[in-house]
């Protein structure tokens, strides 16, 4: 769309008074829109997400090779956001905190990798459940996942160390004090946040308020995990619990 025909909503998102609000968007009201948006935007590739993504999660859900006593993998919902997503973004340098299984880094892989560039993803995990996150999907050519055994500081310093820059970030995992810093050089304006468990006072929000108290999320809205009745447009009855946290910048009021 025409720059002329697109007006940022940066000021629109800024606290305002109720008394000068004319329009008031908050995490529930973006949610329903950024979750619309995705789903009908992406019904081309549900045959992809059912024939390809849906029978490997569940794959490695049943391997008793690939659990964890005291983990949970993400559930159906929240996997199908994290591929429709960064299909959308279309990242090339993921970061992810919480390995497991690699369910969620395989949903955001081969969503990324339907936009034809190669993805790179790097995931951190004290007791990974597996070395091969990607293993399964066909990705474009020279994409590539490393999986670091060690805690997110650990994976946070390297990064850093390389310079790197995050299209993408998904905190499955507690965040520490110490990721703080490191996180202040790896982020972006436009690098778009996933948070796993954003319900009640799950780590979802320990890490949203941390974000928060750092300053490290100014120019990003939050929103809430997409409610129930927006995936059943792809026939599907499930939940998510993953929230996000959406660079300002890429929300636009438009003409159409």
């Amino acid at each position: 769309m025409p720059k002329e025909k697109a007006t940022d909503l940066t000021r629109l998102l800024r606290p305002t008074s109720i008394e000068s609000a004319v329009l008031r968007l908050n995490p529930s009201t973006l949610s329903h829109a950024f979750g619309q948006q995705l789903l009908d935007g992406a019904a081309h590739l549900k045959p992809e997400f059912e024939m390809t993504l849906l029978p490997l999660i569940s794959n490695r859900l049943q391997d008793p090779n690939l659990q964890r006593s005291n983990s949970g993998s993400i559930g159906l919902g929240s996997a199908l956001s994290l591929f429709l997503a960064s299909q959308k973004r279309a990242p090339k340098l993921i970061g992810e905190v919480g390995t497991y299984i690699g369910n969620s880094a395989a949903a955001m892989g081969y969503g990324a990798g339907m936009n034809g560039h190669a993805v790179q993803l790097i995931t951190c995990d004290i007791h990974p459940c597996t070395q091969q996150p990607f293993a399964g999907i066909q990705l474009p050519k020279g994409s590539k996942t490393q999986v670091v055994q060690g805690s997110s500081t650990q994976m946070f310093e390297f990064l850093a160390s390389k310079g790197a820059k995050l299209d993408m970030l998904h905190l499955d995992g507690r965040l520490m004090q110490e990721d703080l810093p490191l996180l202040r050089k790896l982020l972006k304006a436009d690098t778009l946040i996933a948070l796993d468990d954003c319900e009640a006072d799950e780590k979802g929000h320990m890490n949203l308020d941390l974000l928060r108290r750092a300053s490290l999320i100014k120019d990003h809205a939050y929103v809430e995990p997409f409610p129930r009745q927006l995936f059943q447009r792809w026939g599907l009855e499930t939940r998510s619990v993953t929230g996000f946290l959406l660079p300002v910048e890429s929300i636009k009021f438009t003409r159409q």
